[in-house]
């Protein structure tokens, strides 16, 4: 089963959210849903899609998720559920549009993808629905999706520790999560980042299925310290934004969305401008900053990054970059230390005593 391609409806442009994992994405979706009109897709390029039933459609929902999503019972996946193929999944999708095709090129053809984007639009707009697909996995390719399918685009950003702290955090045993992994996976596939992938000990570059690369990526990785977790998340934070700000029509600081409620009010009047949508922020809270911060060199390791990647001059340019820019200095300034290693206190505790020392030493000798 093909998902028929309707015309498109320049009367019902598709919007794109795209974001990070952990990044309030869910959130934002909800509102977009609550909207009449809209068909609000949640996570289009998700693996599991390919396997999608209408029973996991029924029991995926934000109260049994244990993700901390907003909402209760109703299913995250509902408007797929015309969408599936008698043989399961939906129609059209295929797994590597996940993370294989994350860094896609705007050039790069794909009429496979092409035509399942194609087919999402156009059902929500042959029922007269403003399509709105949001998800996680779209960072690396807006260029891609807007030069063929135009709309208005939404990239959400958020402090970047915090970010990787929400994936570390649920971890119920000393084990990478799932967000952990995709990173590591998207990190040793990424063309610019090849040698700080080696050095962090990276898979060779798609290996098989994105199921077998996420297990490999387990096996080899299932005991790295914070600070691999963190350097991989840092690097893919970077190549993505550095790829998305640039096209996209309107940018939102959700930090700052669950704290200003003038900058609330103003984010859904510039989507009514933009898009025609305008879903209500006002009860939108940020979460409390995480207390319990894995001990690591956090801002030692952003330099390490940046000059890896060769993104000093992108961070410092003007234009849409300075707001990523911002995120990870004030991140990075709030970062806390770790604690001196037992030589380094051991070396400090020596040096401040001869600084004691000495100076007695010589006033005895000219004595």
């Amino acid at each position: 089963m093909m998902v028929p391609v309707a015309l498109p409806d320049p009367a019902l442009p598709p919007v794109f959210v795209h974001s990070g994992w952990r990044c309030s994405s869910t959130y934002v979706w909800s509102r977009f849903r609550a909207l009449p009109g809209v068909r609000a897709y949640y996570e289009p390029w998700h693996e599991q899609l390919a396997t999608l039933t209408p029973e996991r459609i029924a029991r995926e929902t934000p109260r049994a998720s244990g993700l901390r999503h907003p909402g209760d019972d109703v299913p995250y996946l509902a408007e797929f559920a015309d969408l599936l193929s008698p043989s399961g999944g939906v129609a059209g999708y295929q797994p590597r549009f996940a993370l294989d095709d994350y860094f896609l090129p705007a050039g790069r053809q794909d009429a496979a993808q092409t035509a399942y984007v194609s087919g999402l639009v156009g059902h929500a707009q042959a029922r007269g629905q403003t399509p709105v697909l949001a998800c996680c996995r779209t960072l690396g390719r807006i260029d891609w999706l807007r030069r063929r399918f135009g709309g208005f685009h939404v990239v959400l950003i958020r402090d970047p520790l915090q970010q990787w702290l929400s994936f570390h955090s649920l971890r119920k045993r000393p084990r990478p999560t799932y967000f952990e992994l995709c990173q590591y996976v998207l990190l040793s596939e990424a063309a610019e980042a090849q040698p700080l992938a080696r050095q962090l000990g990276l898979p060779t570059p798609k290996a098989g299925g994105l199921v077998r690369r996420i297990a490999a990526v387990r096996r080899r990785l299932k005991r790295a310290p914070a600070r691999t977790s963190f350097t991989a998340f840092l690097a893919i934070y970077l190549l993505s934004y550095l790829k998305a700000l640039p096209q996209a029509d309107l940018v939102i600081d959700v930090d700052r969305l669950g704290q200003d409620a003038d900058y609330a009010a103003g984010i859904g009047e510039a989507l009514r401008a933009g898009c025609g949508l305008a879903p209500d922020f006002s009860d939108c809270r940020t979460p409390p900053a995480h207390d319990a911060v894995p001990a690591a060199p956090y801002r030692r390791i952003s330099r390490q990054v940046i000059d890896a990647l060769d993104a000093r001059a992108a961070l410092a340019a003007p234009g849409p970059a300075a707001l990523l820019f911002a995120k990870l200095s004030k991140a990075m300034t709030d970062a806390p230390e770790p604690p001196a290693s037992m030589r380094r206190r051991l070396a400090g505790w020596l040096s401040e005593t001869l600084e004691t020392l000495v100076p007695r030493r010589r006033r005895r000798a000219r004595i």
